[in-house]
């Protein structure tokens, strides 16, 4: 997909809110990217290239599509990637071991933050980061589609409160559970605050999902395999998803 000449005026402002947000991670331990091979984290692992001690890795059920397409863009990326397997048994048994984090979340919601507390479970050493928070930033969401203006305003901004009233304080929770810590830079208030200034039309812009994020990512220099690769939810690219519901229709109340 062609690059527009003239990029948008908030652009650089954007540019410049991503790469305060990266300047301010910790510097001592390594990082550790989870690393899905789309759009999302593929801009986090470009920005962060240039880092002596980074890491990709991509966990999953063996054979799943976040595998496959994680091992693609790092090899498209030139960058260190790990790939990390579980089995059935361990998913089932993550489920249980953050139960009381999930206990009351509907189906789907259980399935994203058991994939979550897997990757973080079995990622390498170091401080971790991962895309959060793009999706609802720039209306990435399949629910979006064939909504009004108005009506993909009032979602995104409950998607956005959503996230950061319940789903992310829940995310870092199960981290620390886990005896580690995450962080999300596309949360960071800087990069936020640029992104909910770009007026909507222009976030809405296109006929991709989150088209004007994708739009900036290749502005950025990521390579458009990455840029225009669909999105696949965590829960569903991991294989996690699939395999719980399979549990439940065997035995409703074990999972």
């Amino acid at each position: 997909m062609p690059i527009p000449t003239l990029p948008p005026e908030w652009d650089a402002r954007l540019g410049r809110a991503l790469r305060d947000a990266l300047a301010r991670l910790p510097s001592g331990p390594p990082k550790v990217l989870l690393f899905s091979g789309g759009v999302d984290s593929g801009l986090l692992a470009w920005e962060l290239r240039t880092e002596a001690r980074l890491t990709l890795v991509t966990v999953g059920l063996q054979g799943c599509a976040d595998l496959a397409a994680g091992e693609l863009a790092a090899r498209e990326l030139g960058l260190s990637w790990e790939p990390k397997t579980f089995r059935d048994v361990d998913a089932l048994e993550m489920g249980r071991t953050i139960a009381p984090e999930t206990r009351g979340l509907p189906p789907t919601a259980r399935s994203v933050d058991v994939a979550f507390a897997l990757a973080v479970r079995y990622a390498p050493p170091g401080l971790l980061l991962c895309g959060q928070g793009a999706d609802e930033l720039f209306l990435g969401y399949a629910h979006f589609h064939g909504l009004s203006e108005q009506a993909a305003g009032q979602r995104a901004v409950e998607d956005l409160g959503y996230l950061l009233r319940e789903a992310w304080p829940r995310a870092q929770r199960i981290a620390t559970t886990l005896g580690r810590e995450v962080v999300a830079p596309y949360l960071d208030p800087e990069f936020r605050s640029v992104a909910e200034s770009i007026p909507l039309p222009e976030r809405l812009a296109g006929p991709e999902p989150k088209g004007a994020f994708r739009a900036f990512a290749r502005r950025q220099g990521l390579p458009e395999p990455i840029a225009s690769r669909p999105k696949k939810a965590l829960q569903y690219g991991t294989g996690v998803d699939r395999l719980l519901r399979r549990s439940r229709a065997r035995a409703p109340e074990s999972v």
